[in-house]
């Protein structure tokens, strides 16, 4: 193995409505089929990787003991043992898991996963000294309808000090929100689960409930006054907009069924009764265990979502709700015994679910951003929350000097990255209407002794746009916009400059002089979600046509940029040349017969080298005509299969082409008659890269595979095209486990290796070559 370390690991949370969870100062979501684990004010810390496809669901139980659920029907638990691990994976449901909940009983821990197979599952997790086994100890079927979240707890009045090694310790109840309107109860005392009584009230899908034990200190407004110590508050959030709070208490034995519906008949005959006065009460549903007798009943409506409730959940003694209205409310119960909202925390969109924690609230989007906020005394402060794409990444490059590191992904965000005591995104310069592709930052020639940030990218459409970085990013006395807008039914981004000064370009610029335009250092802290999607948009430069279908490469160099399209003929499988300094077309380059998958000029600028479908390869020379390039060799069947890649030596004197047909070539410039080295690996290579500079002598080369492992290789020997190789495969844990699209060394004296990848992570690390 290679001595790596991760620098970065930046990634969404799943856009699903339990996909988050905290626990003492450490919150963990579901990030593609990773369970992501990050401390607040910092970044994700650990990916841990075992489920085959999205986390749908997650939830500690305890400090040191995590459980995941996913679509690929398996729940799995995670301890924390000088490190997270996966001791135990539950297994047995055909569908997707969407719900699980885990609670502690005694010794053991109880763990119960509703899917969309219509069944609920329940697993026993027992400890007997070192030992530890799980079994599957119920199947719950639900019929037609579907369990979209369980919640455990024991039953009112257990006290988990003094009954923990009694009968009624282990006395648990399980609620569940149901695609039927109801919440459903079930209890447990010894054996199986048995429903007890089904609460009815909501007038749509019940998607989520959540419990709480009574205490002294919960019980202490009028709201809660009449609530016991010992006694359970499950809340229910709906899609009808509403919260519902239900109390549930142990009751005296000597009732019997039937009692409750006779007094509830008989307090309404002496409230009719001359000069009584009528007191509206809740229906008592009562229900007999084997631990006791009990009622629930209907406690509290809390209304103040506009949009379906997506989550409730109790934590620090209060209740926070997230609904589509993109609200999270955090409610208390007043003095005057009204439930009311003590803040209302709002977002960017609309929120799967907000989890309260020790250090504030944290709340996840339907566009898989993360969101956080601190309390201190009355006042709730917006605070960074780490920040992905949510979608596959398909692209990376640096900028010329390694400080900004550029990704582009399907979720249609271009986001830059960048070190300020951590690397964190400081920029959402493009957020389109169609998936990214492909992206080149435009490097400064000699002759420019200052040049603006500015890239070039490609998305699933026809068009190749320019963009130029804003005055955040510029160096120097370099002419830039403070930042840019998109207008209404426009796809366009125009700069936003003040009305006092004079843009280079006028063509797309908008003048105004709102304090919310106002230049914004974006580079020196993490910068906010909400300045992120209003604030740091780069403006459009130009616009690059030619192309008959979607943009799939391109390939910057000081003075010219090459683009290629999707392609299934020779007629279409060209290569478009564009000047930097005008951005008029320079000519077309014709070679292969299919998709051009990848291009790269070499450092030195006198070729520029392109990979296809068709597998081959073609190289083309720097000449002073009009077309400032022209072919000098094409390879046919330089591979077995498809050419995913290619790469140049830092010195320029050879290149590097990866393939699907599990190889690594390496071809000498100077006699491409000559066979090529050829190194063998255990996959499919995506993706190929050298290192910018030698490392004691020597070349450094990094490959990634299809199925996400990645190796740092370092060359022996004197020869001119090494044929001798080290590899070392970068760590598991920090390496991805899906299709690597992009491999590309930071330019700086840094060995620090950027990754991107199908399974939706950007990752920076650190190697030792």
């Amino acid at each position: 193995m290679a001595s790596a370390q991760s620098e970065l690991v930046a990634v969404a949370c799943n856009r699903t409505a339990h996909a988050l969870d905290t626990t003492h100062c450490v919150a963990a979501f579901g990030a593609g089929n990773y369970v992501a684990l990050y401390r607040p004010n910092n970044s994700v810390f650990a990916t841990l990787r075992g489920h085959t496809d999205r986390v749908n669901c997650v939830r500690f139980a305890g400090e040191h003991v995590l459980v995941s659920g996913s679509a690929d029907g398996t729940a799995r638990v995670w301890t924390n043992d000088d490190g997270w691990r996966c001791t135990h994976v539950l297994e047995g449901h055909e569908g997707p898991i969407v719900a699980l909940a885990s609670l502690h009983v005694g010794s053991g821990m109880v763990t119960v996963t509703a899917a969309t197979d219509g069944t609920m599952r329940v697993y026993e997790y027992e400890t007997a000294g070192e030992e530890e086994s799980v079994a599957a100890q119920q199947v719950i079927s639900v019929g037609a309808h579907t369990a979209l979240d369980v919640a455990l707890a024991h039953v009112p009045g257990f006290s988990s000090e003094s009954d923990a090694g009694s009968d009624a310790g282990s006395a648990i109840m399980l609620a569940t929100g149901s695609t039927d309107g109801r919440v459903h109860i079930y209890t447990r005392h010894t054996g199986e689960f048995t429903r007890a009584v089904s609460l009815e009230g909501h007038e749509d899908w019940v998607t989520s409930v959540s419990f709480q034990r009574v205490s002294s200190s919960l019980a202490n407004t009028s709201a809660t006054s009449h609530w016991r110590s010992g006694d359970v508050v499950l809340a229910s959030g709906s899609q009808d907009k509403h919260v519902r709070l239900w109390r549930i208490w142990r009751t005296q034995n000597t009732t019997v069924a039937g009692d409750a519906d006779r007094r509830a008949a008989q307090a309404l005959l002496d409230a009719s009764a001359p000069g009584s006065e009528l007191a509206l009460r809740p229906r008592e549903h009562e229900f007999t265990t084997q631990s006791g007798q009990f009622a629930a009943a209907s406690d509290a409506v809390l209304e103040g979502h506009e949009a379906w409730v997506h989550s409730v959940s109790w934590g620090c003694g209060e209740l926070v709700t997230a609904g589509a209205d993109g609200v999270a409310l955090v409610w208390a119960g007043d003095e005057e015994g009204v439930w009311a909202t003590r803040a209302r925390l709002g977002a960017d969109a609309g929120l799967l679910g907000a989890r309260m924690g020790d250090v504030g609230v944290v709340a996840w989007s339907i566009n898989g951003s993360l969101h956080a906020w601190t309390h201190e005394g009355d006042a709730w402060t917006p605070r960074a929350a780490p920040t992905g794409h949510f979608g596959a990444v398909r692209d990376a490059c640096w900028s010329a000097d390694g400080e900004y590191l550029l990704t582009v992904s399907a979720d249609q965000t271009a986001r830059v990255w960048a070190h300020k005591n951590e690397w964190h995104e400081v920029a959402r310069p493009q957020i389109h209407g169609y998936d990214m592709q492909c992206a080149a930052f435009v490097p400064a020639s000699e002759t420019e002794s200052e040049k603006m940030l500015q890239y070039v990218a490609g998305a699933e459409e026809k068009v190749v746009r320019v963009f130029n970085a804003t005055q955040a990013f510029a160096s120097g006395n370099t002419a830039s916009a403070l930042t840019a807008a998109v207008p209404a039914l426009g796809l366009t981004n125009k700069a936003v400059v003040a009305s006092n000064e004079t843009f280079p370009d006028d063509r797309y610029a908008v003048r105004r002089t709102h304090a919310d335009i106002a230049q914004m250092d974006s580079t020196s802290n993490s910068v906010l979600l909400d300045a992120q999607l209003r604030h740091t948009l780069w403006p459009e430069a130009d616009k690059l046509y030619g192309h008959p279908y979607e943009i799939y490469a391109i390939a910057a160099s000081s003075s010219v940029v090459a683009t290629s399209c999707r392609a299934s003929s020779e007629r279409h499988a060209c290569i478009r040349l564009y000047w930097t300094h005008n951005w008029q077309p320079a000519g077309t380059l014709t070679a292969h017969l299919l998709t051009v998958t990848r291009m790269q000029f070499s450092p030195d600028e006198k070729y520029l080298l392109s990979a296809s479908r068709d597998r081959s390869w073609a190289l083309f020379e720097r000449t002073q005509e009009d077309v400032p390039y022209k072919l000098v060799h094409h390879q046919i069947k330089a591979h077995a299969r498809i050419v995913w890649d290619v790469a140049w030596s830092h010195d320029s004197m050879f290149f590097a082409t990866a393939s699907r047909d599990k190889s690594v070539k390496l071809w000498n410039v100077d006699a491409l008659g000559d066979a090529p080295v050829t190194l063998a690996f255990p996959g499919p290579v995506t993706s190929v890269a050298f290192a910018h500079m030698l490392s004691e002598g020597r070349y450094v080369m990094a490959a990634a595979l299809e199925n996400g492992r990645v190796f740092v290789l370092t060359s022996s020997g004197s020869q001119k095209v090494p044929t001798s190789w080290q590899p070392k495969e970068i760590p598991r844990d920090i390496a991805h486990t899906s299709t690597v699209h992009r491999i590309a060394w930071r330019p700086t004296s840094l060995w620090q290796l950027a990754t991107v990848s199908d399974d939706q992570t950007v990752r920076i690390t650190s190697v030792n070559p």
